[in-house]
């Protein structure tokens, strides 16, 4: 039988998908968002997963066109479950984020198998440290956080968290099965 199909899609069919190894699933994870990142981060940075600090962080340009690129997380604040991280003062981002102060941030771990998103308003975060006086410092502040878990017989685990006025309210994990 042959295949017509031009070679990249042939690779991309035949290439495994989300072929992490069973990762141990998260049995009594904390609660809320900020907590159970920093415990997935700290066990990527203890795992050794390479860039487990690196993020995309999605804006919206003058147009309202998305626009995406990859950057450091430099502190998630507990107590306000905020996500910081840094900019030059003329980077794109800055201008976007001064006209559409919102953003949605994602990480994904593939060794692990894991995947997180957030989304919220973005806010300057003065009091957090930079190394030049030049650079600005933002926070994150979603509204809501899902996390994703994979899991080799395609039954993956999600977690969605949204903020209240009161907290947090959290589904638990629930299967989200593919079709396979």
């Amino acid at each position: 039988m042959s295949d017509d199909r031009p070679p990249l899609v042939r690779a991309l069919i035949a290439h495994p998908v989300l072929a992490a190894p069973a990762y141990p699933p998260p049995d009594h994870a904390p609660t809320g968002p900020a907590e159970l990142f920093t415990a997935w981060l700290l066990d990527a940075l203890a795992a050794g997963v390479p860039d487990a600090q690196v993020l995309t962080l999605a804006t919206v340009d003058a147009d309202g066109r998305p626009d995406a690129r990859v950057l450091v997380l430099r502190d998630v604040e507990l107590p306000s479950a905020s996500w910081h991280f840094w900019t030059d003062p003329d980077a794109p981002k800055t201008a976007q984020l001064a006209a559409h102060p919102a953003a949605a941030l994602t990480v994904y771990w593939p060794a692990h198998g894991r995947q997180v998103r957030l989304r919220g308003p973005v806010r300057p975060s003065p009091a957090c440290p930079t190394p030049s006086p030049a650079q600005r410092c933002y926070a994150l502040h979603p509204v809501q956080a899902e996390f994703w878990q994979a899991a080799p017989d395609r039954h993956h685990l999600r977690r969605r968290h949204t903020r209240t006025p009161d907290g947090w309210t959290d589904t638990g994990w629930t299967d989200t099965r593919l079709p396979g």
